[in-house]
């Protein structure tokens, strides 16, 4: 493996991070297996303990995960490119490690995906005062933690593979390839312009969807959240064939790691980052709005929740359209048209 500060640091936080979740999975099994809400006997008092010791180190395990998510972005797109021959952006890295770093990605995000389900499940159990969700909370976070554990394993494998001797093709080499004007402008069937409209259509129902949970409706929530899923990846998809050239002043270079390099203005991080958030508490606030039906949880508690999780969603959108609507205005402005294909 490479040895780097930044590459160091982050296989300590993904360490720290498996050891602090395996901890709180194995204390989670136990109330898994054995929670009784109405029981006051030691047992239950062991439970309930080993319960707040779960809840405590999987929060500091997730926030590791988080961190060390950053800090792999960090390091493909900013501090390994210099190191591999023919690298200009994190494209060549992840070349390099032969996609395993793509992979690691992914592994990360499904991760953070179930972590973010598991502390939103968590923080409206600690409403009620009998814990009424510990056991769904506990099978969520035996879910998280192997995920989590194979995200770790899998970033280890790209770092170790990571091969700083063999020349790589640049961002352009592969991804400036379309043979035509037709084939650079059109991603599944649709031309730039559908997808722009798809993607804003989206965003404006995703919007309502946010407005809706909240102020506590659960089929709204529900929508919002399997719209982010499907959202999420098509505004991504826009924002990188479509959007990104007023960023990079050229037409149909569609490479997203360019967007994450200090000569773009690091705008890539705000730009996925915002997308995480939508992604993230779409989810979050369907399921507190769904538990929080369950018998025993405090009528109002899950409406006390959700609005957090939705305001901190709409402000995501709000960053997300923002960033991707001014550079385009303020081309026009300068240049009379819109840098189009």
């Amino acid at each position: 493996m490479l040895i780097h500060p930044l590459t160091l640091a982050l296989s300590a936080a993904d360490l720290a991070a498996v050891v602090l979740l395996a901890l709180a999975a194995w204390h989670a099994a136990a109330v898994a297996a054995g929670w009784r809400p109405g029981a006051a006997d030691a047992a239950q008092l062991r439970l309930e303990r080993r319960a707040e010791a779960s809840a405590v180190l999987a929060r500091w395990g997730a926030a590791l995960v988080l961190l060390a998510g950053l800090m792999l972005v960090l390091a493909v797109a900013g501090a390994l490119p210099a190191v591999v021959p023919g690298a200009m952006c994190g494209t060549g890295v992840v070349q390099a490690t032969g996609g395993a770093a793509g992979k690691a990605l992914a592994l990360r995000l499904l991760a953070l995906l179930l972590l973010a389900l598991w502390r939103a499940g968590d923080r409206l159990d600690h409403t009620a005062a009998r814990s009424p969700l510990a056991q769904d909370t506990a099978r969520l976070l035996l879910l998280a933690a192997p995920v989590a554990a194979v995200a770790a394993l899998a970033t280890g494998r790209a770092l170790a593979s990571l091969d700083v001797h063999t020349p790589v093709d640049c961002c352009a080499a592969v991804f400036d390839t379309a043979v035509s004007t037709r084939e650079a402008t059109t991603t599944w069937g649709l031309s730039d312009a559908a997808l722009l409209w798809l993607a804003g259509a989206g965003a404006v129902l995703l919007a309502a969807a946010a407005v809706g949970a909240r102020r506590g409706r659960r089929a709204a929530a529900v929508a919002g959240a399997l719209l982010a899923l499907v959202w999420t990846p098509l505004a991504a998809t826009a924002l990188v064939r479509v959007l990104a050239a007023y960023h990079y002043g050229v037409l149909h270079h569609h490479c997203p790691w360019c967007l994450l390099l200090a000569r773009h203005r690091l705008v890539g991080y705000p730009l996925f980052g915002s997308l995480l958030v939508v992604l993230l508490e779409a989810v979050a606030a369907a399921l507190v709005l769904h538990w929080g039906r369950r018998e025993g949880v405090p009528s109002g508690a899950a409406a006390a929740l959700a609005p957090a999780g939705a305001g901190r969603l709409l402000l995501a959108l709000l960053v997300f359209a923002l960033l991707c609507a001014a550079p385009p205005l303020w081309w026009r402005w300068t240049h009379g048209v819109w840098l189009t294909g």
